[in-house]
């Protein structure tokens, strides 16, 4: 009992101590505004990234409609579309920041894929193939050029997305072109061949989507009951179904993951503080059997006010699971060992303050790069496995508690057992 009353009022001494330091304090109050400064972008933009569309014609009926079903969409809550008249009008739309890039359409895009697709070809490649060539390939006139202020990885992506989306309407042109070719093969019309393929592809396109767009504000049970359920259903490896309407702002998405490194950095400073108050001498009355204890506790004391603060942001932000709560706790504590242990053995490992300095850089940037915080990229996983964020944010959505916390319960508890005992030597 009196060992506990010591360690609860050294505890309390060092935190009062800590407290009292600036950058201590500016790192805790820093986490907390993040979220709150967050949370105060405008409605209706936080969540979504602004991509222009334009088409070079506006009497070309591919780019329109291409346009129309982009702008109208209301399938993913993370884009918006913004349709622009003229080309220079998006550009100063891109140059001021209102969106992030943007689509040009060619003026005749139509009437090149209608000329490509009935181009007769042999083996897989046939009509399809010519798809890369209308759409620009050796022809920079005819390409969909796309404006942007930085070539990224979301880019890339929403690239990829838009094809996607223009892929509906250019199916339509080639079936037309083929059947056109194979005119002899059909009994009926060319008026009545194109009224029957336009229908069967809305009906197909109605059947994938349904009607969730237009029973947005339905619930869940309705739109099943009503046959109009979403084509794709979202869960986590434990089964927990994710819900767009419940998404996370596009913006803090990366939320929880950088306030798992904020921790780091917490951290790898409470270590300096020690490194320097044992330069200075101040713990020589403490017995060198306690000592290792003493510093791992020392460590211990701002990674738990810092853990408390983004908890309280990550509380504020909404990214907290709903209905997980215990599980989100449990596995917060275990955060918070896991990177004291870490950083303890770093600095017991160098030993000096000017080599573990050094670390920092290394450590933030491996935390940044090597853990699924913007991505989840596998490289080396045993590399990405040491350090503690990655096991923290791979096991929010696994498959169950014990699976879950496990890891990064052995980890926490290895990287802390061996950083005192080497401490102690």
């Amino acid at each position: 009992m009196e060992k506990c009353k010591k360690i609860i009022l050294w505890s309390h001494l060092l935190n009062k101590r800590f407290l009292r330091k600036p950058l201590l304090l500016l790192l805790l109050c820093l986490i907390p505004l993040t979220a709150l400064l967050a949370r105060r972008l405008p409605a209706g933009q936080s969540d979504l990234l602004s991509v222009g569309v334009c088409a070079g014609s506006p009497d070309d009926s591919l780019a329109e409609e291409t346009i129309k079903s982009l702008v109208r969409g209301k399938n993913n809550n993370a884009v918006r579309y913004i349709e622009y008249r003229s080309e220079k009008s998006m550009k100063e739309a891109i140059y001021e920041g209102e969106i992030r890039f943007g689509f040009l359409f060619p003026e005749d895009l139509s009437e090149l894929i209608s000329a490509y697709a009935k181009v007769s070809g042999t083996g897989s490649g046939g009509a399809l193939s010519m798809i890369g060539q209308a759409l620009g390939v050796g022809k920079n006139h005819n390409a969909i050029r796309v404006f942007c202020g930085s070539n990224d990885i979301v880019t890339k992506l929403e690239k990829e997305q838009l094809f996607g989306s223009i892929y509906g309407q250019i199916e339509i042109f080639v079936l037309k072109a083929w059947m056109d070719t194979h005119a002899a093969d059909f009994p009926m019309s060319k008026e009545h061949r194109d009224a029957y393929l336009e229908q069967s592809m809305a009906k197909y396109s109605g059947t994938l989507t349904g009607s969730a767009a237009a029973n947005d504000n339905a619930t869940e049970t309705e739109r099943t009951s009503a046959g109009t359920a979403d084509f794709f259903q979202l869960s986590y490896l434990n089964g927990d179904l994710i819900d767009d309407n419940d998404l996370d702002q596009y913006y803090l998405s990366p939320m929880r993951g950088l306030l798992a490194v904020s921790l780091v950095l917490i951290c790898f400073s409470a270590c300096l503080f020690l490194m320097q108050d044992r330069e200075k001498g101040l713990f020589v009355w403490l017995s060198p059997r306690f000592l290792p204890f003493f510093n791992y506790l020392y460590l211990l004391i701002p990674l738990v006010d810092g853990g408390i603060f983004a908890y309280l942001a990550l509380w504020i932000s909404g990214s907290l699971k709903k209905g997980q709560g215990g599980l989100e706790l449990c596995l917060w504590i275990l955060y918070l060992l896991a990177v004291c242990g870490f950083s303890n053995l770093i600095r017991v490992l160098t030993r000096r303050m000017t080599l573990f300095s050094a670390t920092i850089p290394i450590v933030i940037m491996g935390c940044l790069f090597l853990t699924p915080i913007f991505f989840d990229v596998r490289i080396l996983p045993q590399v990405q496995a040491a350090f503690p964020p990655y096991l923290y944010l791979k096991a929010l959505h696994s498959s169950g508690f014990p699976e879950a916390a496990l890891p990064i319960f052995l980890y926490a508890s290895v990287t802390s057992a061996v950083s005192i005992a080497l401490d102690r030597r």
